[in-house]
């Protein structure tokens, strides 16, 4: 997350298709080069029928974004103000150390955690702090997560080749969700009781590295925390 003015920078450079790294891209032989965002950034793909977006009458994070510079809106006034949050809690002095708490579970943007989880193709076999992978959202990813309770081992099996044959993607369970699959990206959620729909994929091909809806350009999905809480 950089601070107001910069971001405001950086997506006027986004929307002339030359922007500025985000908060977490890194020189080539550090955490990654960078170079995956640059070349599978999806351009404005077609809609995947049933997914929710959390923009309103905005559509996406760029035209929101330059709405709120623009004074027209402020995030507050959104009806989803998440979409526009991306402050790192765990670096402000108000932090009490509690991870986040989110309106939308499992979350699909906000305030998040300065660590982002790695999202090169990974697979979690326990669940993962939602500040985290927020966090990877905001770098261009996609979280697919399911609800043990509702999905086989199978089931798991196939995400599993599914998430791992993508970068910028990452999966984990997520007791109680109460809902077999669901996958989020920034400001975007599709959900499914079938984890053989074929919209997964959908999803994951329109949705990773998107353009439209990439808060950070170019930031990796590698280097980040590989942790999970059980």
């Amino acid at each position: 997350m950089r601070p107001p003015q910069y971001r405001w920078t950086a997506l006027a450079a986004a929307l002339a298709l030359g922007a500025l790294a985000g908060c977490t891209a890194s020189p080539e032989g550090e955490d990654g080069d960078g170079s995956a965002a640059a070349d599978a950034t999806t351009a404005a793909p077609s809609e995947v029928e049933g997914v929710e977006n959390f923009y309103g009458e905005y559509g996406d994070y760029t035209t929101v974004m330059a709405a709120i510079q623009n004074g027209e809106v402020t995030a507050e006034e959104l009806e989803y103000p998440f979409v526009a949050q991306q402050e790192h809690l765990d670096v402000l002095n108000t932090w009490d150390g509690t991870n986040p708490v989110y309106d939308v579970t499992p979350p699909a943007g906000g305030n998040h955690l300065s660590a982002w989880q790695t999202c090169t193709g990974s697979v979690y076999d326990g669940p993962i702090v939602d500040g985290n992978a927020v966090h990877s959202m905001e770098h261009g990813a996609v979280w697919l997560t399911y609800d043990p309770e509702l999905v086989d081992q199978a089931d798991i099996d196939a995400f599993a080749q599914v998430i791992s044959a993508r970068d910028y993607s990452l999966m984990s369970p997520y007791p109680g969700q109460g809902v077999a699959v669901s996958l989020q990206s920034w400001g975007n959620r599709y959900q499914t009781e079938d984890p053989a729909d074929p919209k997964i994929d959908e999803y994951l091909d329109s949705y990773i590295l998107n353009e439209r809806f990439n808060p950070e350009p170019n930031a990796t999905c590698a280097g980040g925390v590989t942790t999970t809480v059980e």
